[in-house]
């Protein structure tokens, strides 16, 4: 399994695009992977994780071919992690249907809860040269499993938004497996029974970070990285192969990427950063 971080920043980015605090000014001198656009991310080249605002820009610079994409899972649908209209523009004429594919063949799948269901229906209402066959929803929740390509997965209850059913996810292709925790604080234990009950050992973790050494709300922070890093150990979902990353990163957390790496690093975690490729199994 590939999986490629496209975006690695919280909602503003990192730095905040109108903010001077010291973590932006900091962030700004060093460049390089403390620059941080709007997070998603892309598994085996054909599965996108969240549509951020920035992709469009995100698969220049990546050399990313978006019309490879058949599958859209989608954690939630704060604009940063969805943006309708890009999922409009999907749907109209313009997206052309490549050589190997029927017209019919030609649409996206995107998965999530029925919030993200009125989200779709909402952006398809909203383009008027929308082509509706394009788009196809299905349907997601928590514990049951739901195939994407060749990627099973399942999703997870997250601690996050509290008037919207929000999602992590547990993918697996047979042979590897990850957890893709974004956009959640610390999981209840509801969730972490579930995830225990998948009988996955975790080759990779991947959790939020974006309140660093600030105390975690409806996102974890470097003690509620601990924390899930040390429970996912006790119930056996993680071994001594697994390998951790830190995703998601806010300025709020007054902490670039450089900084937050050398904090962690001891702790066995990577801070991921933008086209960062992390090769599973």
């Amino acid at each position: 399994m590939k999986l490629q971080y496209i975006g690695t920043g919280a909602a503003e980015g990192f730095p905040g695009m109108f903010c001077q605090c010291d973590a932006c000014r900091r962030a700004r001198e060093a460049g390089g992977h403390n620059l941080k656009t709007r997070s998603c991310a892309l598994i085996d080249g054909h599965v996108l994780m969240d549509l951020s605002p920035d992709l469009y820009a995100q698969s220049l610079n990546l050399g990313l071919e978006l019309s490879r994409v058949q599958d859209l899972v989608v954690t939630h649908t704060h604009k940063d992690h969805f943006d309708s209209f890009f999922l409009g523009l999907r749907a109209r004429d313009g997206a052309t249907i490549l050589p190997d594919r029927k017209e019919e063949e030609n649409y996206l799948s995107v998965y999530g809860s029925s919030f993200v269901k009125a989200a779709v229906d909402k952006a398809l209402e909203e383009e008027p040269y929308a082509n509706d066959a394009r788009i196809r929803f299905v349907n997601v929740e928590p514990g049951k499993w739901f195939q994407a390509g060749n990627l099973r997965f399942c999703p997870l209850k997250a601690n996050h938004k509290k008037d919207e059913m929000c999602h992590i996810y547990a993918v697996t292709d047979g042979a590897a497996s990850l957890l893709y925790a974004n956009d959640t604080g610390t999981l209840s234990e509801e969730s972490l029974q579930m995830v225990g009950s998948l009988g996955l050992v975790f080759d990779v973790v991947s959790m939020d970070c974006a309140r660093g050494t600030l105390p975690g709300d409806g996102h974890m922070g470097i003690e509620e990285n601990l924390e899930l890093k040390k429970r996912l150990e006790q119930m056996g979902c993680a071994g001594s192969k697994t390998r951790y990353y830190l995703n998601h990163l806010s300025h709020m957390s007054g902490i670039i990427h450089d900084d937050l790496q050398k904090l962690m690093g001891p702790e066995g975690f990577t801070v991921s950063y933008d086209g960062m490729i992390v090769y599973i199994g």
